[in-house]
């Protein structure tokens, strides 16, 4: 009991602190992820981008700039937090508990890298090919967008690292990809998603911004909840196609 409320606090100060380096950070300090980003996004894109001081990565051809708020930041603490949780289970010294803490950074960063850079490459084809759906604006499909793969990222480290902890027997393939997860596959990463995305901005006082945040907030709710009951269904009717008639 004492091992696991010192990890949660450990957790808990981390990503404070990473939270609050976030907020006060210039856009200058954050070419450590900023920039594998826009390598990976030239990679899957082959837009080029240039670095521009004060500004971000920018590109001319695209007139897309890769700014300070497309860091994937808040999506990385997400990550570590949860990691963190889930592989602190098994801590049983400081030796492993500083092992523990090392994987947890190399995993959030890896994964913060990748899947900001599948978010940024999909909002620049989305940006290229506008579309309408419901009557949402622009900046709601966006949302959505951000929103879809921010919480699908961190389901599927979720399931990564559920795969992982697993014995070698007990690891096929489907079980990291759709098969049981040991607790509900989606509640985790969701818990997380919502403690950086709604409870955080809530505490620094994002209340105040009224109708805006209650619209943020509603998203956030809703489209991952949408996933959760779309995957389920999905799930359901490979279950009844495999059934014998």
């Amino acid at each position: 009991m004492k091992r696991t409320l010192a990890i949660l606090l450990l957790v808990a100060l981390a990503t404070w602190a990473m939270k609050r380096y976030y907020a006060e950070a210039p856009v200058d300090e954050l070419q450590w992820i900023l920039g594998p980003t826009a390598t990976l996004v030239t990679a899957l894109t082959r837009v080029s981008f240039e670095w521009e001081p004060g500004q971000g990565y920018l590109s001319r051809e695209r007139f897309f700039l890769i700014a300070k708020a497309c860091a994937g930041i808040n999506f990385m603490i997400a990550a570590f937090g949860m990691v963190a949780v889930v592989r602190g289970r098994r801590v049983r010294s400081c030796r492993a508990a500083a092992g523990v803490l090392l994987l947890c950074v190399v995993a959030s960063y890896s994964a913060a890298v990748c899947v900001n850079a599948a978010r940024i490459t999909i909002a620049m084809w989305l940006a290229a090919h506008p579309v309408g759906f419901a009557g949402m604006t622009a900046a709601q499909i966006h949302r959505v967008e951000g929103i879809v793969c921010y919480f699908g990222g961190l389901v599927l480290l979720y399931q990564l690292v559920q795969y992982v902890e697993r014995p070698p027997s007990h690891r096929p393939i489907r079980a990291c990809f759709g098969g049981q997860a040991p607790s509900a596959p989606a509640l985790v990463p969701l818990f997380w998603y919502l403690v950086i995305t709604v409870a955080v901005p809530l505490a620094n006082g994002a209340a105040s911004a009224g109708k805006v945040f209650v619209e943020h907030t509603l998203f956030v709710l809703a489209v991952p909840l949408v996933l959760v009951a779309l995957a389920a269904g999905g799930r359901q009717l490979v279950r009844a196609a495999r059934r014998p008639t």
